[in-house]
């Protein structure tokens, strides 16, 4: 009996962790999990052999995406028509693949850091947990979603994405993590200075945060734009049925009726027309001529044919002053594309799973530029990569993210996609417009505070004002240079010293030292003892 409590005791502590770990994102942004819940899976994983670390891992993943991106299950299952124990397998299929990640680490940890060392835990900790969400930043299309950095977006620690980007947000989360352990282990063999020193290098992380943020980095470039933000809120069984199409037409128009010639920008959410560019000719060409007349440029999301005459893009459009689009570039694998097409469809179309495949847009597009303003856009989950988002022209005014959230329905999504947009706003050191055709639409301000916002799950207009900026930050001019060459730095610190005195052996030999010593030092002042 006790050798199987001692067996799921530490399975059921990792999954815990991984499980708390969800709260320190938005919604909840209880971040302060963010670097309690590794710091406990770093402490399980000392002394581990790599496969049990492997298998805690695996288990903290499980607990962590299990909690954070449930809401996948919803979207498939509610809003894509597919059967719920197809969705259910899909759902599970997924969180156990983004649990292979945390597993990662703690294989490669152990595996190759087999001694447990100041160096294994202080350096080759922090370097592998960042890369390896470096690599599923971009592996197999990549998935983006709960980087340890996104949850610091109201914590001292976002003074370091301006340059080194989210990655180094979340380097400083995890060595803070390290810390927190390297120092219990000196607390608890009572080396009391280097406790203290662990400490304090805490103190010295979060205080340069703190003063990083204090860095404008860019600069207020022109006059303040006002913009007003739709948010129709037609719900997703509707947007695209043929018979409620004329739903959203209809809508979006009564709702910008009232606000030609009061503002400079009128934006419309992700595919706000639910009908090819093409087909929604007369429409667009109404929406063209008010506001040329009342001098308003319209933003707005459409399908938009390829060129091929056979599949479509998702685009955004502008009217009036200027005519211009951009395509999305990364598209959602099985919502917007199939990966690996003659066997996906095969097996989806076996198991009657409605699938679209659409073209993605040329990876050079050039901002819009309107009335002398730069706009960086994206499109719905392009806005949760920092490298894709990142632009090196210091003209940008603002970024611009057109989206459609009500696949998510009432869940945390919605939050945590604003929240990775915030961070956007910080490393670029630019506003985010944020506009959602259900929320949550919001005015990001240049250092990643919400502005202006309205609740998800209404009709609502939101007025407000941008204020464009221009400049370059570090990471726009470096991207991952610097944060890579920091990563390697650490590495090879680790690999200098991964056959170092193992830590506790290290300070059991020092205290040893001590205590000869002092007997030595008493046998010389009472040699008679």
């Amino acid at each position: 009996m006790k050798n199987w409590l001692r067996f799921l005791y530490p399975n059921v502590l990792a999954t815990l962790l991984g499980i708390s770990l969800a709260f320190a994102f938005a919604p909840y942004e209880i971040f302060p999990l963010a670097f309690i819940a590794p710091a406990g899976l770093l402490a399980l994983w000392l002394n581990a052999s790599p496969l049990r670390a492997f298998r805690l891992g695996f288990l903290f993943g499980v607990g962590l995406f299990g909690a954070g991106i449930y809401w996948i299950f919803y979207s498939i299952h509610y809003m894509g028509d597919v059967p719920s124990w197809i969705a259910f397998i899909i759902t599970a299929g997924l969180i156990a693949i983004l649990a292979l990640f945390p597993a990662s680490v703690g294989y490669l940890l152990n595996r190759y850091f087999p001694i447990t060392n100041d160096s294994k835990i202080l350096c080759a900790f922090p370097a592998i947990w960042v890369i390896i969400e470096w690599i599923r930043s971009w592996i197999f299309t990549g998935f983006a979603w709960l980087f340890l950095g996104y949850s610091q977006t109201n914590s001292p620690l976002k003074g370091y994405a301006p340059i080194l980007s989210v990655y180094g947000v979340s380097l400083a989360v995890v060595v803070t993590s390290a810390l927190i352990v390297n120092s219990v282990i000196y607390f608890r063999r009572k080396n009391f200075q280097t406790f203290y020193f662990n400490l304090f290098a805490i103190i010295v992380i979060w205080l340069a945060g703190s003063l990083l943020n204090l860095i404008p980095w860019t600069n207020i470039s022109g006059k303040a734009l006002t913009i007003n933000l739709v948010q129709g809120n037609i719900p997703q069984e509707l947007k695209w049925s043929p018979d409620h199409i004329q739903l959203s037409l209809d809508r979006y128009k009564d709702l910008t009726e009232p606000l030609w010639g009061k503002s400079d920008f009128i934006i419309w959410p992700e595919a706000a027309v639910p009908m090819p560019l093409a087909e929604a000719t007369s429409f667009i060409e109404l929406l063209d001529k008010k506001a040329k007349e009342s001098g308003t440029s319209l933003i707005l999301g459409i399908p938009v044919e390829a060129d091929d005459g056979k599949n479509y893009h998702n685009a955004v459009i502008t009217l009036g002053k200027t005519q211009q689009s951009y395509y999305k570039r990364r598209l959602v694998p099985f919502g917007e594309y199939v990966p690996f097409e003659r066997i996906s469809s095969y097996i989806f179309n076996f198991l009657g799973v409605p699938i679209s495949n659409l073209t993605p847009g040329k990876w050079g597009q050039d901002p819009m530029l309107i009335d002398g303003t730069k706009i960086l856009t994206s499109i719905c989950y392009e806005i949760t990569y920092p490298e894709l988002t990142k632009s090196n022209d210091r003209d940008i005014g603002f970024i611009l993210t057109v989206t459609n959230d009500a696949w998510f329905g009432e869940s945390s999504a919605q939050a945590q996609h604003l929240q990775m947009a915030e961070m956007r706003a910080i490393e670029l050191k630019r506003p985010v417009v944020f506009v959602s055709n259900d929320g949550i639409t919001a005015i990001v301000n240049a250092d990643g505070n919400i502005q202006a916002a309205v609740p998800p799950h209404q009709i609502a207009v939101l007025k407000g004002t941008v204020q464009p900026m221009s400049g370059l930050t570090p990471w726009m001019r470096n991207g991952m240079n610097l944060i890579l060459f920091i990563l390697l730095c650490l590495f090879i610190t680790a690999f200098k010293n991964a056959r170092q005195v193992p830590l506790v052996s290290a300070l059991a030999v020092k205290e040893d030292k001590r205590t000869e010593e002092n007997n030595n030092a008493t046998m010389m002042q009472n040699p008679k003892a």
